[in-house]
């Protein structure tokens, strides 16, 4: 062993010669002494019979070129304009004068300058000379800057019918499940007509350290809507990257209610290890949501058509998954609270706890066993409540699939009236609750006859309870099985499964059926 074969050699006495360990050899070898600094290091093999009169025992002698080592003398850096020189040297950190100059220093420092998102078109680092005989170099950092403004806008006119027959059958009002409406139900009809136009301006590098700020916007006729963002990567040149945004939307289009959503919130967020599978975010957001013109008033409790919450959240998640569009190892855990209080603004005092752990194990010929728990606690103080729109719903694609999308748990009836003719009639509608459970367990097994075809059978257990306690848990909770298929896709595998629920109640089909990309955990 040496300092450039920590490991030793695959090669080696007694052992059988063998090409494929040679080139392993040479691999192994040649990295250590290019991570040493020697760029022009050679590799090469001589094989020899001991005798003549015994040609099965090799001498195998390994010829190493060194070369000279070579040293970093300056590090230069050109085309920068607007780009303060302290971010191009924390990307460039780890080439330094004086030290060896490494390859694997020169292809991570040019990866990291293309990590900034509008920042450079394009990046280069390599020594200003080709590598002889020099023991020492310079380093040539080579940028050129992108535009900084961006400006896209349009302008058109636009004929609304808002009114009549509901044509997807369902109605989704802010931060609510959908709910489905009865198939004779219509509402008052009107045509409304106006100018409409769109407007984006992003100003990309705005103090030269790779921050950015975006506005967009909308106005119709009856929706109106604007946002504004602001990205800090590198928060006073910390670890910590921040996020502002505010946003505001009018819209008027669902001729069953209109709605005000007002948002504002900022983040901080930082990597707590090397390999960037830990993070940690805190957040502070403030929003007030109000409901108007309902033309079914049963929807939604009088307490949360005028929402406030001002919410104070920190997160952290470890996400270990070796293919997170299409998982076969590793884990991905995630924990959540949030705290929401009268003192700060809000409308309500709530507090929420949220926790999902995945596990992802590869077992024999592929196939893979993928299990998730998701448990979510929501608990009111100070004689409150928690609003309709923070309580946890379940059901659907990603969680109970023989469910329809958060319509598990609890039910509530709500009449449903139509004017022409005048008629009502009574629809089931889940009221969320304070408690989540979600299980997932499946085998996702791939099939021979096609590449990157595979069927998956799952069972998934769960439900939301109106308090925290599991109350009413063996009339609650669903338990769901089905069958699906997955075809490997370069953004994730198309999957169509078909779920059933054991435990079916009057009104829902227990047989659900869901097409969509990407896997359902």
């Amino acid at each position: 062993e040496s300092s450039f074969a920590p490991g030793g050699l695959k090669l080696a006495e007694g052992r059988p010669y063998s090409q494929k360990r040679v080139d392993t050899d040479r691999a192994n070898i040649l990295a250590r002494y290019l991570q040493a600094g020697y760029l022009t290091a050679s590799f090469r093999e001589t094989v020899n019979a001991v005798s003549k009169s015994d040609p099965h025992h090799l001498d195998v002698t390994y010829h190493i070129y060194e070369g000279p080592r070579v040293y970093t003398a300056n590090v230069i850096t050109l085309g920068r304009e607007r780009t303060k020189q302290r971010l191009i040297d924390e990307d460039t950190g780890t080439i330094e004068p004086e030290r060896p100059l490494t390859e694997t220093a020169l292809l991570t420092s040019e990866s990291k300058l293309y990590e900034h998102t509008g920042v450079f078109d394009w990046a280069e680092v390599d020594p200003k000379r080709q590598i002889t005989t020099q023991t020492q170099e310079d380093v040539l950092v080579k940028v050129h800057e992108s535009k900084k403004n961006q400006l896209t806008y349009g302008f058109g006119f636009e004929i609304i019918n808002r009114g009549g027959s509901v044509p997807s059958g369902t109605v989704a009002l802010p931060n609510l499940p959908p709910i489905g409406l009865p198939s004779n139900y219509t509402t008052s009809q009107r045509t409304f007509y106006g100018p409409r136009g769109t407007f984006q301006y992003t100003r990309n590098h705005v103090r030269g350290k790779g921050e950015s700020l975006s506005f967009t916007a909308f106005a119709g006729r009856l929706d109106q809507r604007a946002a504004v963002y602001y990205i800090d990567p590198r928060l006073h040149w910390s670890k910590w990257s921040a996020t502002a945004s505010a946003s505001y939307e009018l819209n008027q289009e669902n001729p069953i209610y209109s709605s005000r959503v007002g948002l504002g919130s900022y983040q901080i967020q930082r990597f707590l290890d090397r390999s960037k599978a830990n993070v940690f975010f805190l957040r502070y957001s403030f929003s007030k949501t109000d409901l108007t013109r309902l033309e079914i008033p049963e929807l939604v409790p009088p307490e949360d058509q005028h929402v406030r919450l001002s919410t104070i959240a920190a997160n952290f998640t470890r996400d270990t998954r070796d293919n997170p569009l299409d998982e076969h190892k590793g884990m991905l855990q995630s924990l959540e609270l949030d705290f929401n209080t009268t003192k700060l603004g809000s409308s309500v005092d709530f507090a929420k706890l949220i926790e999902q752990t995945a596990y992802y194990k590869q077992i024999t010929h592929d196939i893979v066993w993928a299990n998730s728990i998701r448990i979510g606690l929501a608990q009111p103080f100070a004689n409150s409540f928690v609003p309709l729109s923070e309580q946890f719903f379940t059901g659907g694609g990603n969680t109970l699939r023989g469910w329809p999308l958060d319509s598990a748990g609890p039910q509530r009836p709500v009449p449903v009236c139509s004017t022409r003719p005048v008629s009502c009639t009574l629809i089931q509608v889940p009221t969320g609750g304070n408690e989540l459970l979600v299980l997932n367990s499946e085998l996702r097994i791939p099939l021979p006859m096609k590449k990157g075809l595979s069927v998956v059978s799952f069972y998934d257990g769960g439900s939301v309870f109106p308090r925290i306690g599991f109350h009413d848990f063996t009339s609650l909770y669903s338990n769901n099985v089905g069958l699906g298929f997955r075809y490997a896709t370069p953004v994730g595998p198309i999957r169509f499964d078909i779920g059933r629920n054991l435990n079916p109640v009057p009104g829902i089909k227990p047989t659900q059926y869901f097409v969509t990309i990407g896997q359902a955990f």
